[in-house]
């Protein structure tokens, strides 16, 4: 399209320099006039086409380097950044859109607490961008521009640039990379993470698109790479890369120290101990206390603020009438705050250490050259001042907002009149494509504009000279600009739909939580099963020395009665993590007795009965004849247009099975399992509409009053625009409301209701239903559950649970129930940050306070009834501006639902509750919680109660609030170490995740099938169970014998080539469950890649694996080496073909076969690995493979040397 596109810009263009408005700006940045006033200008839209014209106007004065500063008040910066990248490719697909965000700290300097990692984070990219003058348009709240902060050259010192050749001790890069906040975790998986394993550094800069692997030869970079952060594996080689730092302060060992001497000197009085003594002892232990951030001005004084980063910056003042009001309220908060932590006992500086004071600001703005927006202009009494005030430059935009009406009205709207530029601007390709099909065939001329802010859709060139154009990417609201004869819709006029905020990421696949036996987070004291032994806790990875001399490493495990059991790394294929249900600690068995095989068999007969039901009734339930519903129609395309995100992966997975099962003859019984939020309800709303476009009603039931309130609104929102009629039934509706309802269901006048088990009274008839879509049902009674029974044998039916399953149980359920499972989170989700902190009336105060200034809703947690009403008491005094509601399990059950209406309705700020609260509902609101005694709580509790919060694009924040550490008992203490763990999104929060996983599963299989996997340990349960439904499937299922291989030879990875036991351990577990030569290869160039050559003791252990995958299909129990005999024992003699057995004997002229199927024969070689690949080479030519040894270690070396000349550069 590209000469077509140029002139549609064309266009643009010349509209834009006859443009009376942005001629005289223009005239007036020439003349560096100090002030220039623009009124006019309302919609976020609009002030982004400013930016974006001002950024034309700039380069067409050769002012392409002068940066272009937008300082907003309470503007959502992320939405913004998005709108003004979408205009300037639409003015120029060259210009250089480089736009930084600089946010404010979201925590104050006075509460002793750090800001969030994704501020720091996003603060460090903007200043050090600035720094190197990478910024064409700097977007920034006002309270960031008070904020102080390092000098420029301090700040590019932090930006690092990396290529192969250059000289850098890795030494010297792992201290730089923990001073700019990156954090030690191998594997590397996340942005901010790095791993260092001798001569290999892995890195994961937010700043680029994967992580890179950096391998060293001496204190020079040999090679970068770039690699998959889940496969580990190296993708392509690098010629340079950055790595950008993840906070915009660094503070030495040796600056904590001086920070220790001026406490001393200064914070002597007895009031600052506590807190004098808090920094005293993270400099001595080298951790950085929370809030350190804020003690920076102690040693150095910061002078800088975005106006030295920004010499030459042109200044954009959004709504500049309300700047000096909103500083001076800024600027009180501050010297409040302030005054209330010194007398608390913190230790602070006052607030010109932080901050510009409102004088030294308007200095500093009077400086500069500025464009102030007044978006009503200015006050008529000063329109005709002659002299001292600057002109008034009208942009007149006018909202499109009104435009909101059926389908022909605003397909009115959007037809282009005559000269008119008219752009639509959809969110998702999907959404485009289907406003494309729709206008198309409403004869209105339409084309697409590519755009580099979004995906681009293939071009339809209509006769109209000027069409409407469609645009990919995120605008809130549209707007006309009539001098320019221009007209931008937004999606959301045209839809009846309030804009969503910005997504600022985008989306993740999330695996499934911690795997259980990959070892990676083993650790002395966990659990294990082993196969054949039972439940054993596990004492450390131990090396012995073997009879005949060869060390080797084992698993070293505890059984009752203090008995040991040592198994070889080798065999880590027979021992599994240990998890149950309950998540208690289990019973450990005893060595040598029978109870293990006891329990494994009552447990198999259990598995059986289960899987047999199951069977029985899938079955069945194929043979009932049901509604096959129809193919979608063109309206079920356009209700799922509407949607305005993507769906994620499995969303879209989950969606095509629930219809494939609508479409079939037989009644769907599926269930969907995804956590709260991730999008189980847009999925179910298709699934209605799919529904209702057959002529059938759908029924929605939800457990609780709340939930049918919550499911309400936002089917009635998604429904809006479609002739489809959505009541509710519950205990909160009118007697009338409620006739009307059954009434409708009986005429089917009503064709989507929703309400509680009143829906399954005697009471209720439909007149046509086709769909019960049925929300945790586990929470239903039994008597519901039974008549839901019923319902199934009529009706297609989706259930959806908010409780996560294991992926293992769902693979083994597969065919037996129908289940779909979403795990990937939405794009916008954001890390909670979690606070572990000491109760302080000062904290809670500061933390409700911030939620509630921007506009949020906080619960505190409190789980003692007694006590309930006098933290409200206190939380009342605290924050006396806050509607403060109560919740907890001894109020009637009408007075906890309306109280927690109220909540979901934003009629109550703060809710002080019990764990009652329910975890179903979505408050997108509410993204602060703060949790009293945490220390009381088990860690999957925390995990759910913290997903309360954090459901939309903003940051959340969960405090975990402690008694003081001293009188902690020794049990509390180590809870709380997991509590840090957790918090700190280590292996503590991959477990509890885990172990609501495992919760799930319990819900799902029943009280009786629970037992049965506490007793055996989650994954053995689940290999039963697999194993059992294949067996009454009808397959053949042959016992797998895994040979014991005893060589002779030592066996172990040295501390030196893998210095972690975790992650000696994962290999091991990894090299156990390698059944086949392409996993193994898979291995070891993985090995090569991430830990560099392979040692001897590693080459062994991966061709032990080579003769052990041979020694599968021939069935070998034993293979033995004595001197130069080798004894191989076979299990099943007389299944080995003869011929491969003569070909053997052949070959190995000494060779003998026993009666008993045991073979021996002479094998020397002049090294350990000639010995071995002759063995592997001797099995395989038993199972009448051909293959030669000398050949085989040939092509294994031409792999590796091409695969290092594809790298390039290594050593």
């Amino acid at each position: 399209m590209g000469c077509y596109e140029e002139n549609v810009r064309d266009e643009l263009r010349r509209r834009l320099r006859a443009d009376p408005a942005l001629r005289a700006l223009r005239d007036g940045i020439a003349r560096r006039e100090p002030v220039l006033v623009v009124s006019g200008v309302h919609a976020s839209g609009a002030k982004a086409f400013l930016l974006a014209a001002l950024r034309w106007v700039l380069r067409s004065l050769g002012e392409d380097a002068r940066p272009l500063v937008f300082v907003g008040m309470e503007e959502d910066l992320h939405a913004l950044g998005e709108e003004v990248r979408l205009f300037l490719s639409l003015l120029d697909a060259d210009t250089p859109s480089a736009t930084a965000l600089l946010p404010a700290f979201d925590v104050s300097p006075f509460e002793g607490l750090s800001p969030h990692p994704a501020v720091l984070q996003q603060r460090a990219r903007a200043l050090t961008a600035l720094a190197q003058g990478e910024a064409a348009i700097v977007l920034v709240d006002a309270k960031a521009l008070l904020t102080r902060t390092l000098a420029p050259a301090d700040l590019r010192s932090l930006d690092l640039r990396l290529a192969p050749g250059e000289a850098l001790a890795p030494e010297t890069l792992v201290s730089t990379l923990l001073t700019a906040g990156y954090v030690c975790e191998d594997p590397v998986r996340e942005p901010g993470q790095f791993s260092w394993r001798g001569g290999i550094l892995d890195v994961y800069s937010p700043s680029e698109s994967a992580p890179v692997r950096i391998e060293f030869c001496g204190d020079e970079i040999a090679s970068l790479r770039a690699f998959d952060p889940e496969a580990q594996r190296s993708i392509a080689p690098l010629e340079h890369t950055r790595i950008v730092p993840l906070r915009e302060f660094a503070v030495s060992r040796e600056e904590l120290q001086r920070w220790n001497e001026r406490l001393a000197r200064e914070w002597a009085e007895p009031s600052f101990a506590h807190d004098r003594k808090r920094v005293q002892s993270a400099a001595q232990t080298g951790t950085l206390p929370p809030g350190w951030e804020f003690l920076i001005p102690l040693t150095r004084p910061l002078t800088s603020t975005l106006f030295d980063l920004l010499p030459s910056g042109l200044f954009l003042v959004d709504d500049a009438v309300r700047l000096p009001a909103y500083v001076e309220q800024f600027w009180h908060a501050m010297t409040e705050r302030y005054t209330a932590a010194r007398e608390n006992g913190r230790i602070v500086l006052p607030p010109e250490h932080y901050f510009l004071t409102p004088t030294e600001l308007t200095a500093r703005l009077t400086e500069r050259q500025r464009i102030e927006l007044h978006p009503l202009g200015r006050p008529v009494l000063f329109k005709e001042a002659p002299d001292g005030l600057p002109p008034e430059i009208e942009f007149r935009a006018v909202s499109e907002r009104g435009v909101r009406a059926p389908t022909t009205e605003w397909l009115k709207a959007l037809t282009p009149q005559p000269g008119a530029l008219t752009f639509l601007v959809a969110r998702s390709k999907a959404l485009a494509e289907h406003f494309l099909k729709l206008l198309t065939e409403r004869d209105v001329p339409v084309d697409v504009f590519p755009s580099t802010s979004g995906p681009t859709i293939a071009p339809h060139h209509p006769a109209a000279r000027w069409p409407l154009f469609l645009l990919v990417g995120y605008l809130r609201s549209g707007f006309h600009l009539p001098a320019l004869g221009l007209s931008i819709f937004s999606q959301h006029d045209l839809l009846r739909e309030e804009p969503e905020p910005m997504r600022p990421s985008p989306s993740r696949e999330r695996p499934s939580a911690a795997f259980l036996s990959d070892f990676k987070d083993l650790k002395p004291g966990d659990y294990l099963v082993h196969v054949d032994h039972g439940i054993g806790q596990f004492e450390g990875l131990v090396q012995l020395t073997t009879p005949d001399g060869a060390p080797h490493d084992f698993l070293l495990l505890r059984y009752a009665d203090d008995a040991r059991l040592y198994v070889p790394v080798e065999r880590l294929d027979l021992v599994q993590k240990y998890a149950g249900v309950d998540g208690g600690p289990p019973r450990l068995d005893r060595l040598g007795g029978t109870t293990w095989l006891r329990t494994k068999a009552r447990a198999a007969r259990a598995l059986r009965d289960l899987a047999e039901e199951l069977l029985k009734l899938y079955a069945e339930r194929k043979l009932i004849p049901g509604h096959a519903f129809s193919p979608d129609t063109p309206w079920q395309a356009e209700f799922e247009a509407g949607f305005e995100y993507e769906l994620t992966p499995d969303q879209a997975r989950a969606l095509e099975e629930i219809k494939r099962d609508m479409e079939r003859p037989v009644p769907m019984d599926r269930l969907l399992c995804g956590d709260v939020g991730f999008g189980k309800t847009e999925v179910a709303m298709r699934a209605a509409f799919k529904a209702v476009m057959d002529g059938k009603q759908v029924a929605v039931l939800a457990p609780t009053t709340v939930l049918v309130e919550q499911h309400y609104r936002t089917f009635t929102r998604r429904f809006a625009s479609f002739p489809i009629t959505i009541a509710q039934l519950s205990r909160f509706c009118s007697r009338a409301e409620i006739a009307r309802t059954l009434q409708g269901l009986e005429d089917g006048t009503v064709d989507i209701v929703i309400g509680t088990h009143r829906l399954l009274s005697r009471d209720v008839r439909f007149r046509d239903l086709g769909l019960v879509i049925i929300d945790e049902e586990q929470r239903f009674g039994v008597r519901h559950k039974e008549r839901l029974k019923q319902l199934r044998r009529r009706v297609d039916v989706l259930t959806l649970t908010a409780t996560p399953i294991p992926r293992t149980l769902y693979m083994a359920l597969t065919g037996l129930r129908d289940l779909s499972v979403i795990q990937t989170p939405p794009p916008d989700r954001l890390a909670v940050q979690t606070l572990i902190v000491p109760f302080s009336p000062a904290i809670i105060r500061s933390a409700i306070e911030r939620e509630l200034q921007r506009g949020g809703q906080v619960f505190f947690v409190h789980n003692e009834i007694e006590t309930i009403h006098e933290i409200a008491h206190l939380i009342r005094q605290l924050v006396p501006q806050a509607r403060i509601g109560v919740a907890h399990g001894r109020l009637s059950e009408r007075e906890l639902e309306r109280t927690v209406l109220r909540f979901v309705h934003q009629e109550l700020d703060v809710l002080v509750t019990t764990t009652i609260i329910e975890n179903g509902i979505d408050i997108p609101q509410a993204n602060t919680i703060l949790i009293n005694r945490a220390d009381r709580f088990g860690l999957a509790d925390l995990y759910q109660l913290r997903g309360r919060v954090g459901r939309s694009n903003r940051l959340a924040y969960a405090y975990l609030l402690i008694p003081p550490e001293s009188t902690l008992s020794a049990v509390a203490h180590r809870r709380l170490a997991a509590l840090k763990e957790f918090s700190d999104l280590g292996s503590g929060f991959r477990l509890a995740a885990l172990d609501l996983e495992l919760r799930g599963a319990g819900n799902l299989l029943g009280p009786e099938q629970s037992g049965h996997i506490n007793a055996l340990g989650f994954e053995l349960y689940c290999q039963l169970l697999d194993r059992t439904i294949r067996e009454l499937r009808g397959e053949k299922i042959e016992e797998e014998i895994i040979p014991q291989i005893n060589l002779r030879l030592p066996l172990r990875i040295p501390e030196t080539y893998i210095a972690d036991m975790s992650q000696r351990l994962h290999v091991y577990k990894r090299l156990a469950a390698a059944r086949t030569e392409a996993k193994l290869a898979e291995l070891r160039e993985e090995l090569r890649d991430r830990y560099g050559p392979l040692p001897p003791e590693v080459e062994r252990l991966l061709l032990l694996g080579s003769i052990r995958n041979a020694a599968l299909p021939l069935r070998v129990r034993l293979i033995e080496r004595e001197g130069t005999r080798i004894l191989i024992q076979f299990a099943d003699p007389d299944r080995l073909n003869p011929e491969h057995r003569r070909a053997f004997l052949s070959a190995h002229p000494s060779a003998e076969f026993a009666p008993d199927g045991t073979l021996r024969y002479e094998l020397s070689a002049p090294d350990e690995r000639t010995l071995l690949l002759q063995l592997r080479d001797d099995l395989l030519r038993l199972q009448g493979a051909a293959y030669n040894s000398l050949g085989h270690a040939q092509r294994e070396e031409s792999a590796t040397s091409a695969e290092r000349m594809k790298r390039g550069r290594r050593h």
